[in-house]
């Protein structure tokens, strides 16, 4: 991978980690905001609210996990690199999902568990 565009996903790691940041504390806020109080059905939809913001800020925190490691992966120098054969990721792939671990052979290999 050249210089230009490992720098170019660097950057859309940094951007994606701020977005996700914010989001998170956005949702946090929002789960703060929610009264629980009332009757059961007022009970029951704010606690609904929550369990789905709490869903949202998971995946998040799943999500910044998967950013972090990759720029970890920058820094060793082992960013695009198939964490299961050791070779090249498609740039293609790097593109589409920069915080991908596997090649695209590895990856339907990983997912169909064998």
């Amino acid at each position: 991978m050249d210089a230009a565009t490992l720098n170019e996903l660097k950057e859309r790691l940094i951007s994606l980690k701020k977005e996700i940041t914010a989001r998170m504390k956005e949702n946090l806020e929002k789960v703060n905001t929610i009264k629980v109080k009332g009757d059961e059905g007022d009970f029951s939809s704010a606690m609904y609210s929550r369990q789905i913001l709490y869903d949202l800020i998971e995946r998040d925190r799943f999500h910044l996990q998967e950013i972090e490691e990759s720029l970890f992966d920058i820094e060793k120098g082992t960013y695009g690199i198939c964490k299961r054969c050791g070779k090249e990721i498609e740039m293609e792939r790097m593109k589409a999902k920069p915080t991908a671990k596997y090649c695209i052979a590895c990856r339907k290999v990983v997912e169909s568990g064998k």
